[in-house]
C-alpha cells in the first residue's frame, strides 16, 4: 500500500508532456494507490481524463485559479475513497484500505507560499482531525513551510518565528513527522549558479493513532526531475526481515512468584560449566520458562470476565471474597504490565505509578521508528536498503 504526493509545477494544459509522463511512469512503478499531485496550474484537465491517463479507479480534480494553485487526488480500486471536503489548499478524505478493511483518514495539502493564510488552513486541518480523534490519519503533501532550521539551506537564515508558530499549528492537530529515507531537501529555487536554496517543504505528518495501525510506514523522497519539488512516496506496509532478537531481561519477572527458584535451579544445575556456559545456560532456561507464561493481557481479560460473571449474580450470590481477590490479582497484572511498558520505552518520570499505557505504548512505536536503519551508504557511496546488505556492510566494517 502506497501513497505517493508531488507538487509538479504545472501540467501545461495537456496530459501528453514529459512532467505528465514522468508522473505516469512514476505511479506505475511506485504501484501507488493513491495519489496527490499540487500546482497542476489548470482548470481544463477533467475527472474523466484523469482516470483514462493514469488507469485510476477516480479521481478528485480542484481546478487551478488563473495560472496557479489547482490539485488533483487519484486512486485506484485498492481504497475506498470519499472525499469529505475540498478547497484550493486541502483535500480531506476518509479512506478505507480494502486488502485489510483498515478505515483512516487522508489529508492531502498545498499550504500557501505566500503565509498568508497558513493559520487559516492548519485551523481546519486541527478541526477535521479533532473531529476522528481515535481515527488513524495521514497529511501529506507540499506544506510550503520547514519545522526545524536544519530543514533550510541557503544564504537566508531560517525565520525562527514562523517555525516556532507553524510547529504549534502542526502540534495543535496532534501531527508529527514521519521523517524520510533519501535527500535531505524536497525543493529548490534551482540558481545553482548564484544563490542557491534547499528545503524540505514536502513531508508526511501523522496522528498517534496512524503509528498503532500502521507502524511500519515509511516515507521515502524520490529524485527530484521536471520540478523544483522532490516526490514523497508513503509506503504503509513497508517490509522489515524478522531478525534474531538477543536475550533481554524484563523487569516484570522479578514480581512472578516461581521467577527466583526457577534462575536459583537453572544456575545450580550448570555449576560445574564456565561462568560463560552458566550464564547461556541461565538464558535459555529463562526464556522456556518465559514462554510458558500467558501473555499479561489474556490473564487481565480473563480476570474481567470473571469479575463481570460475579457481579452479574443476584448479590445473594455473588463471592466478593473471590471478587475481592480477582480484584488484586488484576492489580498485580496492571503493576507487570506497567513494568514492561517502562522498561521497553525508557521514560524515567513515570517510575512513581503512572498507568499511562497507551502513552508507553506509542512511545514505544515512535522510539522503534526512530531506532530503525532503511538505507546505508558503503565506502563507494553506494545505497544500500536490504537487510542482509545492510548487516554484511556492517560486519565487515567492523
Amino acid at each position: 500500500m502506497a501513497h505517493l504526493s508531488w507538487n509538479f509545477r504545472g501540467s501545461g494544459g495537456n496530459l501528453n508532456n514529459p512532467i505528465v509522463n514522468h508522473l505516469a511512469r512514476l505511479i506505475t512503478s511506485t504501484k501507488a494507490q493513491v495519489i496527490f499531485v499540487s500546482e497542476t496550474r489548470t482548470s481544463k484537465i477533467s475527472q474523466s481524463q484523469l482516470v483514462n491517463r493514469f488507469s485510476v479507479t477516480d479521481s478528485h480534480v480542484v481546478p487551478a485559479t488563473g495560472q496557479s494553485r489547482g490539485l488533483w487526488l487519484m486512486w485506484n480500486d485498492e481504497v475506498d475513497l470519499n472525499i469529505i471536503s475540498s478547497s484550493h489548499h486541502l483535500i480531506l478524505a476518509s479512506t478505507m484500505c480494502k486488502p485489510n478493511n483498515k478505515l483512516y483518514n487522508l489529508v492531502c495539502i498545498y499550504g500557501d507560499p505566500h503565509h498568508c493564510r497558513t493559520t487559516e488552513i492548519w485551523e481546519e486541518v486541527s478541526h477535521f482531525a479533532q473531529n476522528y480523534p481515535d481515527t488513524p490519519t495521514l497529511c501529506m503533501g507540499d506544506l510550503n513551510n520547514i519545522m526545524h532550521v536544519n530543514e533550510n539551506c541557503g544564504p537566508a537564515t531560517a525565520n525562527t518565528a514562523r517555525i516556532r508558530i507553524f510547529c504549534c499549528l502542526v502540534k495543535n492537530c496532534g501531527f508529527f513527522d514521519l521523517g524520510y529515507n533519501g535527500s535531505a531537501y524536497t525543493w529548490t529555487n534551482k540558481r545553482f549558479a548564484t544563490n542557491s536554496t534547499f528545503q524540505r517543504l514536502d513531508c508526511c505528518l501523522v496522528n498517534a493513532a496512524w503509528c498503532t495501525t500502521f507502524p511500519r510506514t515509511t516515507v521515502f523522497h524520490l529524485p527530484m526531475l521536471y520540478s523544483d519539488h522532490a516526490p514523497i512516496l508513503a509506503i504503509l506496509h513497508s517490509w522489515t526481515q524478522k531478525t534474531r532478537k538477543p536475550f533481554r531481561f524484563e523487569n516484570w519477572w522479578l514480581l512472578e512468584g516461581d521467577f527466583s527458584t526457577t534462575a536459583k535451579i537453572s544456575w545450580h544445575n550448570s555449576t560445574t560449566e564456565p561462568y560463560n556456559a552458566r550464564t547461556k545456560s541461565l538464558t535459555r532456561d529463562l526464556k522456556i520458562w518465559s514462554k510458558k507464561k500467558q501473555p499479561i493481557h489474556t490473564l487481565l481479560e480473563n480476570i474481567e470476565l470473571q469479575i463481570h460473571q460475579q457481579q452479574n449474580l443476584p448479590p445473594q450470590q455473588q463471592n466478593y471474597t473471590l471478587q475481592s481477590t480477582l480484584q488484586h490479582n488484576h492489580q498485580a497484572l496492571l503493576t507487570k504490565n506497567s513494568e514492561y511498558h517502562k522498561q521497553q520505552v525508557k521514560k524515567l518520570w513515570a517510575t512513581k505509578g503512572d498507568k499511562n499505557i497507551d502513552f508507553f505504548h506509542q512511545a514505544i512505536l515512535k522510539r522503534a521508528r526512530k531506532n530503525r536503519i532503511n538505507v546505508i551508504h558503503d565506502k563507494q557511496g553506494n545505497s544500500i536498503a536490504t537487510p542482509n546488505d545492510i548487516a554484511l556492510v556492517f560486519t565487515n566494517y567492523f
